[in-house]
Parts: C-alpha cells; sequence; structure tokens
C-alpha cells in the first residue's frame, strides 16, 4: 500500500507533485464519506483510489511517466555503467538538474519511508528508513560516497557498497548481491507497483487464469451493456492464445477478439485482467487515461472493482469530470492538475480548498472553474465563427 508519493524536477513537474493517500477524517461531513473507499493500517485510514483530473497538457501524464522511470531505476540500476544516461528530462524553463523521488510505503505490514536525488549523470542521495512500533529508525542512507547503516539490518553493508557504482541505487544493487531486506523492498516495487496495462496481448494469460477471471469479464461487458454473452479462449498446438466472442442475437456464431470486437471491448478487457492478476494482492495501480475507449458505466464498474477488493489502490488520470461525482470519490480522493505560467504542472486535492466537503457537487463547481483546472469556459462558437469568416473571407 502507497502512502505518499512525491517528485520533483521530472518533464513538466518543476515544484513537488504529491499524492496523498491519507484519509481527510478531521471535517465532520466527511469523516464517514464512502467508507468502501478506505483502507485501514495500524489505525490510520486512507484512501484507495485517487483520480487526477486537469486540461489536456496540464501534466497529468508525466506523474505516471516520472514514476515510471523512477521504478525503473529501482529495477534496473544495478545494470548500469559508467556510460549510462539517466533517460528523462527534467523541467525545461529552468537550469535545475537536480530531481527528486520519495515514497512513503507499506509492506509486509511494516510501513518504510524510500527516496532519492538525481541529476541526470549521477545518485546525489539516496535513503531508506522503517517504522519498527512506530518509531522512526534508519536502515540506510547514502549522500554521494558516505554512507551510513542502521545497526545489523542489511548484511555486509560495505561490500555492496564497494560494488554501488555513481549511476547505481544502492537498493538495486544489494537487492543484485542478495540481501534480504533489500529484496523485500525490492519485490514491493516489482510487484506491488503496476503501472499500466502492459502489452495488449493474449500472450501473457493462462487458460486458468481465463476461467478464473472469465465471470468478471462477462459481467463488466453486461454493465456496459454489450451484446456478448460468452468468450472463449483457445491454446493452439504451438502454445498461442486466441479469443473468441459469442453474441446473444446468435451465440452460434463466433467472432474473432482481435479483428472483430471495438477497442474499448479489447481495453476494458486487459485492464481488468490487470486488476484481477495485482489487484487482490494489494498492488497500487497506476493508469494513465483509464477510461478511454470506455463507456462511463464501464469506468464506475472498474472503481467499484478496485473498492470490493478491499487492499488494492488505483491512480488514474481521467479528462471525465463525471467521475468527480461525490458517489464515487471523497474530495481527498479528487486531485487536479494546473499548467501555471511558467510552466510547472500544479498538483492539488479539491480536499485542499475550504468550505469543500462531501456535500459539494464537485464536478459542477470544477467545471465552472472554482478550482483553476478546467480549459476555456463557455461557448467556442463565437470564436470559430469568426475564424471561418476570417478564412472564407465572408461572414457565414
Amino acid at each position: 500500500m502507497v502512502i505518499a508519493l512525491r517528485l520533483k524536477n521530472f518533464y513538466s513537474l518543476k515544484e513537488y507533485a504529491t499524492l496523498d493517500f491519507t484519509a481527510d477524517i478531521n471535517q465532520r461531513n466527511n469523516k464517514d464519506n464512502l467508507p468502501q473507499n478506505l483502507i485501514d493500517f495500524s489505525g490510520e485510514k486512507y484512501v484507495n483510489i485517487i483520480g487526477v483530473f486537469g486540461s489536456n497538457a496540464a501534466g497529468k501524464s508525466n506523474i505516471i511517466r516520472a514514476l515510471d522511470f523512477c521504478r525503473n531505476l529501482i529495477l534496473y540500476s544495478h545494470l548500469n555503467n559508467v556510460e549510462t544516461e539517466f533517460e528523462f528530462s527534467t523541467f525545461k524553463f529552468e537550469d535545475n538538474q537536480i530531481s527528486e523521488f520519495y515514497i512513503d510505503f507499506v509492506s509486509g505490514g511494516i510501513e518504510y519511508e524510500y527516496g532519492f536525488t538525481i541529476d541526470n549523470q549521477q545518485i546525489i542521495k539516496e535513503e531508506l528508513y522503517y517504522y519498527p512500533k512506530k518509531r522512526k529508525a534508519k536502515i540506510f542512507v547514502r549522500e554521494g560516497s558516505t554512507y551510513s547503516y542502521g545497526k545489523g539490518l542489511i548484511t555486509r553493508p560495505g561490500a555492496v557498497e564497494a560494488s554501488t557504482g555513481p549511476r547505481t541505487l544502492f537498493l538495486s544493487q544489494a537487492t543484485a548481491m542478495n540481501r534480504q531486506l533489500a529484496q523485500e523492498i525490492y519485490g514491493f516495487f516489482s510487484q506491488k507497483i503496476i503501472i499500466g496495462v502492459g502489452e495488449m496481448n493474449m500472450s501473457s494469460i493462462t487458460p486458468k487464469e481465463f476461467e478464473d477471471y472469465k465471470d468478471v469479464i462477462l459481467t463488466a461487458l453486461n454493465v456496459g451493456d454489450s451484446d456478448i454473452v460468452n468468450i472463449r479462449l483457445v491454446t493452439d498446438a504451438e502454445g498461442r492464445n486466441k479469443l473468441y466472442t459469442y453474441h446473444k442475437e446468435d451465440p452460434s456464431i463466433e467472432f474473432d477478439f482481435d479483428t472483430e470486437e471495438s477497442d474499448g471491448t479489447k481495453r476494458l478487457f486487459f485492464i481488468l485482467f490487470r486488476l484481477l492478476k495485482s489487484a487482490f494482492s494489494g498492488a497500487t495501480i497506476f493508469l494513465d487515461e483509464f477510461d478511454l475507449k470506455l463507456h462511463l458505466r464501464l469506468s464506475e464498474f472498474i472503481l467499484d472493482f478496485v473498492r470490493a477488493t478491499h487492499a488494492a489502490q488505483l491512480v488514474f488520470t481521467s479528462h471525465n469530470a463525471a467521475l468527480m461525482s461525490s458517489e464515487n470519490l471523497r474530495p481527498e480522493q479528487i486531485v487536479l492538475v494546473n499548467k501555471e505560467s511558467n510552466g510547472n504542472s500544479d498538483f492539488f486535492a479539491v480536499s485542499d480548498f475550504k468550505g469543500v466537503d462531501s456535500k459539494m457537487d464537485i464536478q459542477k463547481a470544477y467545471l465552472q472553474g472554482r478550482f483553476d483546472a478546467v480549459p476555456y469556459i463557455g461557448s467556442s462558437y463565437n470564436i470559430v465563427e469568426k475564424f471561418i469568416a476570417n478564412s472564407n473571407g465572408k461572414k457565414i
């Protein structure tokens, strides 16, 4: 479970972009709102879904792009050599090459804090803490070439340190050298942080998984008013999977899923498979424009699915203001992104505004521009009419 995520100086994120999963239970009208959207850990409440909304090019996707880069650095930087360059862009409108990543998370029932600071050539700082008995304790801290360690937590840390280059995270190298605690943390990032739906093909689906998940897929299709009444997975002699669908008009006629079903149906299928394969383990799933080509009812079905697991978390970006309904999300679960005049993408939760609670029509307030994260408000007809008239040299 993720408690908080913070990134700085990645792409359009000049200042800290923060996703905080801490539930806002201080306001009387919000305390008991949508209890199915809350996860309890150690007596504290955290939300299971965060929706990120904003206009086109505001920078919604960049927080997921930045997280994807940081996750890959954790998983693979032990393979880096002295000539490796980090493949991401810093904020282009200011000459600041220092980027920061921080995450507060729970793994195996223990809370950890992990973070690192980098420029485009090296690791500047890296640190890992944990909370035994709710008190913060150091596992390791790296500042340049200087390391310090909590007692007895990393086996033979000096050997790992000696093998860790300037472009390699200590956590990644310690995992490669079979240090148990490092492997546990590494496992969280490899198995519990899921970004995107992966390659949308049938090769990664086993027949057993298909049979286990088939009923949920059909239920989702029914919710979306699809006329598909059955689906069948066939594996050929070479181990290749092929999916066929059958429609209520004539269930005896077979349709090729790859070539004869809509893009929306295919996207829903793979999103649900991604959720089903990871959600029950308590994974946090990050999906950019997750509702692309999906009907609103199907998008809401996916949110309900996450809630029903009582373990998974979902972070999604979307342009669909209808998902801001107070029937779907608590105010602190709605994060808005506004592109500032200096080019920075400013992330802020609706709950940060005074007077916002579960009784407010947040969707209406957003579309009215009250939160300063909505595109042009009002009719564009007169603007377009004038443009066309000027282009044609005459009035329409």
